[in-house]
Parts: C-alpha cells; sequence; structure tokens
C-alpha cells in the first residue's frame, strides 16, 4: 500500500518538475513567453521577479522531492518485490535450466580427412 502511494506521489512529482522546468524562461524566452511571462499578467500579480523566483523555488522543491520519493520507493522495494518475469530467470533459480554445453575451440578445427582411394 505504501508503495503505490509513493509511485503515484513520485509520479505526480515527476509531471509537476517537467512543467515547471518547461515554463522557466530560459535563453530564448522558454515557453514562459507563450503564457505571458514577456510581461502580462503573471508579472504584474508577483512583481518583475516574483514570477522567476517562485519557479526556481517551485522547481527546487520538486527536485528534492523527486529525490526523497525515489529514495523511499527504492528502500520499500523489498525482496518480496524483487521477482523477476523472465521465465529464463525463473527455470535458472530453481535449476530447471539444461542447457547443452559445448567445449570446443572454434579456433581449432581439425582438418577433414582425406577420402580413402577405392581399393582393387
Amino acid at each position: 500500500m505504501l508503495h503505490v502511494f509513493l509511485t503515484i506521489l513520485h509520479i505526480l512529482i515527476c509531471l509537476v518538475l517537467c512543467a515547471v522546468v518547461l515554463l522557466q524562461s530560459g535563453k530564448g524566452g522558454g515557453l514562459a513567453g507563450a503564457f505571458g511571462g514577456g510581461g502580462g499578467a503573471p508579472q504584474q500579480l508577483l512583481g518583475s521577479r516574483g514570477i522567476t523566483t517562485l519557479l526556481n523555488k517551485v522547481t527546487v522543491y520538486c527536485a528534492i522531492g523527486f529525490f526523497i520519493t525515489s529514495f523511499a520507493l527504492f528502500a520499500t522495494n523489498g525482496p518480496s518485490r524483487a521477482r523477476t518475469s523472465s521465465v529464463v530467470g525463473e527455470a535458472a533459480s530453481k535449476g530447471q535450466l539444461n542447457l547443452p554445453v559445448q567445449q570446443s575451440n572454434p579456433l581449432q578445427q581439425s582438418a577433414p580427412t582425406p577420402a580413402q582411394p577405392p581399393q582393387r
């Protein structure tokens, strides 16, 4: 149950982090210009540097949340969840995998024997 909650929280943090990074204006203006980041209503509401500092803070908090949820997901993934979905992996772990062993060296191929001449 905790693992499912952490997975959902992790996905939500990832989506918010992607959106916030895309909204930040870089050298080329970014997507922030498409939503009025070039001097429109968001800057009038929060001031000239308000939207930039808000996006920077949200980015930092989302990044910290991403690392914490990643570590928590790793920690809650115990041995009960460490099951393989590979048929070969399951057979090898049970000892049911019988592979043919060929111990020939391809560099040491024997020369073909010459055909015996017919006897008279």
